[in-house]
């Protein structure tokens, strides 16, 4: 009889820890996205330099984003070398935006990518109305008004 009390014990513990791992949500997803040019109405010639999807990480309040851009881009089939010097987010109006751009994303170049990484959007599956600034070979500069829009 002990030994089913046992086994009762055991069986009941591991359904419990396996309700459990179900029942909290992923701590890290990827995300699909494009770069929105609400200016333009289409999607901005940016785009084609994200290096797959967003990696998403928090919970429902803070979420953290982070994207990574490639260092170079082909305009009129030549590869040129890209830069970028910063990423603001437009958070706190999400996902509108109020063209008040309150959090300065953290940088990191590596690799020939760009890694930019924001925290605080309330909801994941908010667009996100952001400002990037590009250098093309250091020349043409230009900040964009973008948005994350999510697909």
């Amino acid at each position: 009889m002990k030994l089913l009390s046992k086994k009762s014990v055991v069986s009941m513990f591991l359904f419990s820890a396996l309700t459990l791992a179900t029942a909290i949500p992923a701590l890290a997803a990827d995300q699909n996205y494009q770069l929105w040019n609400p200016a333009t109405s289409a999607v901005s010639h940016a785009s084609s330099s994200i290096e797959g999807p967003a990696v998403v990480t928090g919970s429902a309040g803070n979420y953290t984003v982070t994207i990574k851009l490639k260092n170079s881009g082909t305009y009129m089939g030549i590869t040129l070398p890209a830069s970028y010097s910063f990423l603001n987010a437009d958070l706190d109006s999400a996902p509108t935006g109020d063209g008040t751009y309150e959090v300065t994303a953290t940088k990191t170049v590596s690799g020939g990518y760009t890694y930019f990484a924001f925290s605080g959007l309330s909801d994941n599956t908010f667009n996100v109305p952001i400002e990037l600034q590009t250098s093309v070979l250091g020349i043409h500069n230009s900040t964009s008004e973008l948005i994350i829009d999510w697909n």
